[in-house]
């Protein structure tokens, strides 16, 4: 398992821990730690990712700031096989620009980066980029989507989709977790919405790779405590 230790701050690391059971944990030298005055001044959000054999960390990092962080997504790949690396930054992935669906840095009500993100290799070998997106527009707590992006090798360059799941109410959605099951995959994700008085709740999404565009069909939407 990979967590990180800080969040909307300079510093950081992904932490690395194994389990023989799923309860005990043991803590292994950082994977990566975030590096002072560069693009990765501030790193969270890790998730490891298994494409072609290869071992992958994608997360999200952040240069130097002095209101609002504003993270991109890098990637970084074992140089061993196993997750105990040595690890490789590969850079910046994806990019504020690369997304006409999120707020620019220069928007005048600039909310948040991009973050949240997870590789998934497809069946026919191209690669689903799943992520945290905040609108252009709109009112705060509002924003939040769940976006997709596709491209033909880990290190992109990725061609947006767009969100994915549109709130069916006053809300926002994002931070979700995909699992593919042949052609089928799954979507987990957590949502908010106006009329529970913004409390998180998690969904349920399915969708099948056979259409030809990624429209989830939502199964259930339960509120978390």
């Amino acid at each position: 398992m990979f967590v990180q230790t800080e969040f909307a701050k300079p510093g950081g690391r992904c932490e690395h821990v194994i389990s023989t059971d799923g309860f005990a944990w043991t803590r292994q030298p950082p994977a990566l730690c975030a590096v002072p005055h560069t693009g990765e001044d501030g790193i969270y959000d890790p998730h490891p990712a298994i494409i072609a054999g290869q071992r992958y960390l994608i997360y999200s990092a952040m240069p130097p700031f002095s209101k609002v962080p504003q993270p991109d997504i890098h990637l970084a790949r074992s140089m061993s096989d196993s997750w105990f690396g040595p690890w490789k930054r590969l850079g910046k992935i994806l990019d504020h620009s690369d997304l006409p669906h999120h707020n620019a840095r220069e928007h005048p009500d600039y909310e948040w980066g991009i973050e949240g993100a997870q590789l998934l290799e497809l069946p026919h070998g191209r690669i689903l980029l799943n992520a945290t997106c905040f609108l252009p527009e709109g009112k705060r707590g509002t924003r939040q989507r769940v976006f997709f992006a596709i491209a033909d090798r880990p290190e992109g360059p990725y061609r947006t989709i767009g969100p994915v799941l549109e709130p069916g109410e006053a809300g926002e959605n994002g931070h979700s977790t995909a699992l593919l099951s042949g052609e089928e995959l799954t979507l987990f994700y957590q949502s908010r919405a106006s009329a529970t008085n913004n409390l998180w709740r998690y969904g349920i999404a399915k969708f099948n790779l056979h259409q030809n565009a990624f429209n989830f069909s939502v199964l259930n939407v339960e509120s978390v405590a």
